[in-house]
């Protein structure tokens, strides 16, 4: 029996002077450790701190996390955030995704699995454009990123209060179109968790909604891809390294790798090197596939030595055709600079743009503000993969002893997928790398 979960106020309490307390850290002590901000933002940022202490008295817990999520995201770099999950609250029944012509629900709670592939007009009082635009400012990141964080976002009875989409954190209409061309705008609440959000585990970000859950998941959510026979093998069950030859040709190698560390004891640098032996060496690919589309980030030193050393293990007229998205970032889009660099022409990128410019801010550490306890990552280290690092004195050091120089980090070809061709489970983008690799 579905029973929907009451929308409350954070349990944390908060006193207005231990607000000011936290702002006064996050002004004094943290942001003069982040280099992302420019001069102007660095101006706003402190307009914007002082504009929140003087409203300290009238906040809510969960107001005061949202604005000092939104006060760090106007460096605009992604790898400088505000960790505001715990005052959150409970999410809406849907789960939802940006696909080409529109917002989609790609997973619901079971008692609204008749939503599953209704695209998303309204959210309260909003288009879903302006939703997004609305929630923004409160992300971290350039355009791709906010694009791909903001579903996660959209659907947080609190965050759609806090953009002006709803009076209140409850019952909230969604005006949907459904797959028959009818209309409909149930009004949803918040729910228990899903069983199957890999965001309390810490494992990703926001694609996980991509993947259905195993079969056996208690308490599983439906999802859009289930009953498909033959899906990409994108959306096949999340790991870090995956490599076979793909059929019928057998000279393609497709490798899917979904983060730049291990999920288990066995180092990355372990699995590359045992594709290499496994996958390259014993088969001899003409073509490899490097899928990086769910590639959120990690510790680039576990693929430097593989990105180096693919072009070199291919023939002449072979070629690395690298899938990216804009889910692809962080050191996830510094391995697919790392193979273009060493690979030159013989590398295509193939898909979206990905979730962040080729020079960006990042490394740097997490600090906790005092009484909040709100996580705040600030960005030390200037990293360029296109123009090249030179000196140590400006970049950071891993960058200019290995990265690339004069590449752009652009799709050579431009896909976008859309719904129909997601939900059907055919995949246009590893469809253009395989027709190339012909």
């Amino acid at each position: 029996m579905f029973a929907p979960m009451a929308s409350h106020a954070s349990d944390i309490e908060l006193q207005p002077q231990q607000l000011r307390e936290d702002l006064a850290f996050l002004k004094e002590r943290w942001a003069p450790l982040d280099k992302s901000f420019s001069e102007e933002q660095r101006q706003a940022f402190n307009r914007r701190i002082e504009e929140i202490a003087a409203a300290a008295d009238k906040l809510t817990p969960e107001d005061f996390a949202l604005d000092v999520m939104g006060a760090v995201a106007l460096a605009g770099n992604g790898h400088t955030n505000a960790n505001v999950a715990a005052y959150l609250g409970a999410d809406l029944p849907v789960r939802a995704w940006w696909f080409a012509d529109g917002l989609f629900v790609v997973k619901t709670h079971p008692a609204y699995a008749h939503l599953l592939g209704a695209r998303i007009d309204r959210i309260g009082a909003l288009p879903a454009e302006q939703a997004l635009q609305q929630v923004e400012p409160y992300l971290a990141g350039v355009r791709q990123r906010r694009r791909f964080l903001a579903p996660g976002y959209l659907v947080n009875p609190r965050i759609l209060k806090k953009i002006g989409a709803a009076d209140s954190a409850s019952a909230i209409p969604f005006t949907v179109r459904l797959a028959d061309g009818s209309t409909q705008t149930p009004r949803l609440e918040p729910v228990a968790a899903d069983p199957g959000d890999e965001r309390r585990s810490g494992l990703n970000r926001g694609y996980s909604v991509l993947i259905p859950d195993p079969r056996d998941l208690p308490e599983r959510w439906p999802h859009i891809l289930d009953g498909k026979g033959d899906p990409s093998p994108l959306y096949s069950k999340r790991g870090d390294v995956k490599a076979f030859m793909m059929t019928p040709s057998n000279n393609t190698l497709y490798i899917r790798n979904d983060t730049v560390a291990s999920i288990d004891d066995t180092p990355l640098v372990q699995k590359l090197s045992a594709i290499v032996r496994d996958e390259i060496l014993a088969h001899k690919p003409k073509h490899v596939i490097v899928d990086l589309r769910l590639n959120n980030g990690g510790d680039f030193f576990n693929t430097i030595l593989f990105a180096q050393a693919l072009p070199r293990l291919l023939p002449e007229d072979g070629h690395i055709f690298v899938l990216v998205s804009r889910a692809t970032f962080s050191a996830g889009i510094v391995t697919a600079a790392m193979i273009k660099g060493a690979g030159g022409d013989k590398v295509v990128f193939i898909g979206e743009p990905m979730g962040d410019a080729g020079q960006f801010w990042a490394e740097g550490r997490k600090m906790t503000l005092p009484h909040s306890k709100i996580a705040v990552r600030y960005s030390d280290q200037f990293e360029d993969y296109e123009k090249g690092c030179t000196d140590t004195r400006n970049c950071y050091w891993a960058t200019v002893a290995f990265g690339p120089r004069g590449i752009s980090l652009a799709p050579d070809i431009a896909v976008d997928v859309t719904f129909a061709d997601y939900a059907a489970g055919r995949d246009p983008v590893l469809a253009k790398a395989l027709e190339l690799a012909r």
